[in-house]
């Protein structure tokens, strides 16, 4: 069987599906699960793959939340070592921030909500990664940012090499812009500028968040611009506000729109050569009917809170049975 392997932070993480769709099938309320907040992009080709009754490959998901590069990097020389070498297997790989949260290494190890937990539960064995080799992703351990900025770009170049060596395709972009002046003066003149993908970007925003870049933000004018965008950016490029994010204001990862848009756009324009994806689902009348609903549901949202969550799923499944699938 051949492997699509996505790696990533929390922007690539997804949940354990229960289901997974059926080849040759396209089962709406099935697919709907977890859009009220968004729709990770690994599972967008999992119901390409069956809707186009290809199945010879198999789609994994090796993202987590709060990965730094490093981090990524680890696993991603892990699952090398569980993989068939002679198959076409893919990987896509979303680089994460160069400095995430320190309180964050502790949590990641220890936290019962932390992705490593997928290791006993649903034995995804190339999460088993030491803390000293992802120090880097947490703690600035070096006597100025230059050096620190250069172990990055170290980092990235080995990651890239690990990906050439052992997967037949790649795809390596960023999620977000995590550039400051000083990392930008670096990554000109390394051949990684032209290895890892990022977009030029420019959009209104009005609720500046986390992962936005505060040196690229206008707060003058409103507006968000710059040149070494991620997936991110990509979307709201093409996306009202209101439409991003998981919420307007109070979590800024990408929704189920952005993430369309990006898997759509980019991602299968990369796989298609490969996977030839002629049967598109998103041409589907009873999916664009749907989506239609949840662009007026999402931007009601009031907060992140789980119940809101709930509340919100609940509302989808009587949309979709009472408005679609009965009507």
């Amino acid at each position: 069987m051949n492997q699509i392997d996505f790696f990533g932070c929390s922007f690539t993480e997804a949940p354990m599906w229960e289901m997974l769709p059926k080849v040759g099938e396209f089962n709406l309320p099935l697919y709907s699960q977890h859009t009220q907040t968004t729709k990770p992009v690994s599972n967008f080709l999992e119901f390409d793959l069956a809707y186009n009754n290809i199945i010879d490959y198999k789609v994994n998901n090796f993202g987590g939340g709060s990965f730094g590069n490093h981090f990524i990097k680890e696993v991603i020389k892990n699952r090398v070592n569980e993989i068939d070498k002679t198959k076409d297997n893919i990987a896509i790989v979303q680089l994460s921030a160069l400095l995430r949260n320190p309180h964050s290494f502790e949590t990641i190890f220890t936290s019962q909500y932390s992705a490593l937990t997928k290791i006993e539960k649903y034995n995804i064995t190339c999460f088993d990664v030491k803390p000293e080799n992802v120090r880097n992703d947490y703690f600035v351990e070096f006597d100025n940012i230059e050096d620190y900025y250069k172990s990055h770009i170290e980092n990235i170049q080995e990651m890239v090499e690990v990906l050439r060596q052992n997967y037949k395709k790649y795809y390596i972009h960023f999620g977000w812009d995590v550039s400051t002046q000083d990392f930008e003066k670096l990554w000109e003149v390394s051949e990684l500028n032209s290895v890892v993908n990022s977009w030029e970007y420019q959009f209104p925003l009005i609720n500046l968040a986390y992962f936005e870049n505060q040196e690229k933000y206008n707060r003058i004018d409103k507006k968000a611009a710059g040149k070494y965008g991620g997936m991110l950016e990509y979307s709201a490029n093409k996306l009202d506000e209101s439409l991003r994010y998981v919420h307007i204001k109070d979590d800024h990862h990408p929704s189920y729109f952005s993430n369309k848009i990006f898997y759509t756009e980019v991602i299968r324009e990369f796989l298609n050569p490969m996977l030839n994806l002629n049967q598109n689902y998103f041409e589907r009348e009873d999916l664009i009917k749907f989506e239609e609903f949840l662009k007026n549901l999402i931007p009601t949202k009031e907060s992140t809170d789980g119940a809101i969550y709930a509340q919100f799923q609940t509302k989808i499944i009587k949309y979709i049975y009472n408005e679609i699938l009965h009507k």
